[in-house]
C-alpha cells in the first residue's frame, strides 16, 4: 500500500461545483439539505418504523379493569456509506513540456480561452474530483446496497435511490404505447400512491427524476395544465414544476436515470452521508510519498445517502415511446 504524507487538503464542498455532468441528484442533495450528515459507522439507519393496528372506535365500559396491555414493536432499516478513491501521478517531465501531442502550447494558445496545463497535477486533481463526483451521484441514484464482513476483500456500496424503492413501484411497461393524456393519468397515480403510502401532502421537495427522453414526455403530457413556464433554479440547476392533482413536482433531468423509468423522490427525507477520516476529513487530497521523479497523490472519501424510508419514494416503468 501506499505510503502518505501530512498536509491533507479537504474537497468536500467541490463536490457540488466541479463537472460537466449535471450530476443533478448530488446537486439537490447539497443546495436543499446545506451538507452531509456525518457517521461515525460504515453502516447507518435510514429510519426506525413501527406500525399500529388498523383505527377503530373503542368501546370501553365505565369502571372496567384496563385493557390488554400492547406492545409496539420497531424495526429498523440501515444503509452504508461506499469508498471512493483515485490517484494521481504526474511525471517531472511532463509538468514541465507545455505542448501535447503536437498540439499548440498552452501559453500560446491562451488566446482562445484561459489557459489550462492539462500535465500539471492541479489539473489532474480536478479531474479526479470530477470523476469522484459522478460516481457518487451514480451511486446514490443507482447503487446496489452492499455491506461485506470484510471492506477488503469486498467492497462496500450504498444503496441507491432508485434501488431502495420497493412499496411504491408502479410498473405500466408492458402496455400499450401511451398517449399524453394516458402517460400524465401514469404520472398522476405514482404521485397518488406515494401519497397514500406516506400520508404526506406534496411539499417542494418532493422532485422527479427523468432522462431526457422522459423529460420530454413529461413536459408534453403537463403543457396544456401547467402554466407555463414555471421555473426555479435550485443548487445551479434549472428546475420545471409540474402542477399534479395532488400538488406541485419538480421536474429535473437526471442523466443517470434507468430509460423508460420515473423517480418520484421526497429529498426531504434523504441526506448525503459521510464517514470522516480523523485529522483528514470526509473527502480529502493527500500527498503520497516519492518513490521516482513523479508528483503523486490520493483522493479519498467515504460517502453514501440516507434515502430516509423507502416508501417516501416511488417509481414508475413506462414503455418505449417519445410524445410529440
Amino acid at each position: 500500500m501506499a505510503q502518505t504524507k501530512a498536509n491533507a487538503a479537504d474537497y468536500l464542498g467541490l463536490l457540488f461545483l466541479t463537472g460537466k455532468r449535471p450530476n443533478a441528484l448530488l446537486r439537490q442533495l447539497g443546495g436543499l439539505t446545506g451538507g452531509m450528515l456525518r457517521t461515525t459507522s460504515r453502516t447507518f439507519p435510514t429510519g426506525t418504523f413501527y406500525s399500529l393496528t388498523a383505527p377503530s372506535q373503542p368501546a370501553r365500559l365505565e369502571g372496567a379493569n384496563a385493557p390488554t396491555a400492547i406492545t409496539t414493536a420497531v424495526t429498523q432499516a440501515v444503509n452504508a456509506v461506499q469508498i471512493f478513491h483515485e490517484s494521481i501521478d504526474v511525471t517531472y517531465l511532463a509538468e514541465g513540456e507545455h505542448a501535447v501531442s503536437g498540439v499548440v502550447p498552452i501559453p500560446q494558445g491562451a488566446a482562445q480561452r484561459t489557459p489550462a496545463n492539462p500535465r500539471t497535477p492541479e489539473f489532474q486533481v480536478a479531474r479526479a474530483l470530477e470523476k469522484v463526483a459522478q460516481d457518487l451521484n451514480y451511486s446514490i441514484l443507482q447503487g446496489v446496497y452492499s455491506n461485506p464482513a470484510d471492506p477488503a476483500a469486498n467492497a462496500l456500496a450504498t444503496r441507491g435511490l432508485l434501488t431502495c424503492v420497493t412499496t411504491n413501484a408502479v410498473d405500466k411497461s408492458a402496455e400499450a404505447a401511451p398517449d399524453a393524456e394516458t402517460y400524465k393519468s401514469w404520472v398522476e397515480e405514482l404521485v397518488r400512491t406515494i401519497v397514500i403510502a406516506t400520508g404526506y401532502q406534496v411539499d417542494n421537495t418532493w422532485t422527479l427524476f427523468v432522462d431526457a427522453t422522459q423529460f420530454n414526455n413529461c413536459q408534453a403530457a403537463y403543457e396544456g395544465y401547467t402554466q407555463a413556464p414555471i421555473s426555479v433554479t435550485v443548487a445551479g440547476l434549472q428546475i420545471l414544476t409540474l402542477r399534479t392533482r395532488m400538488g406541485l413536482l419538480n421536474l429535473v433531468l437526471e442523466p443517470d436515470m434507468t430509460a423508460n423509468k420515473l423517480l418520484v423522490a421526497n429529498l426531504g427525507v434523504c441526506a448525503l452521508v459521510g464517514m470522516e477520516v480523523p485529522s483528514k476529513g470526509i473527502l480529502f487530497e493527500e500527498p503520497l510519498d516519492k518513490t521516482g521523479s513523479s508528483s503523486k497523490t490520493q483522493i479519498y472519501g467515504q460517502m453514501g445517502i440516507d434515502h430516509g424510508p423507502e416508501w417516501h419514494h416511488g417509481t414508475l416503468d413506462v414503455p418505449a415511446v417519445t410524445l410529440a
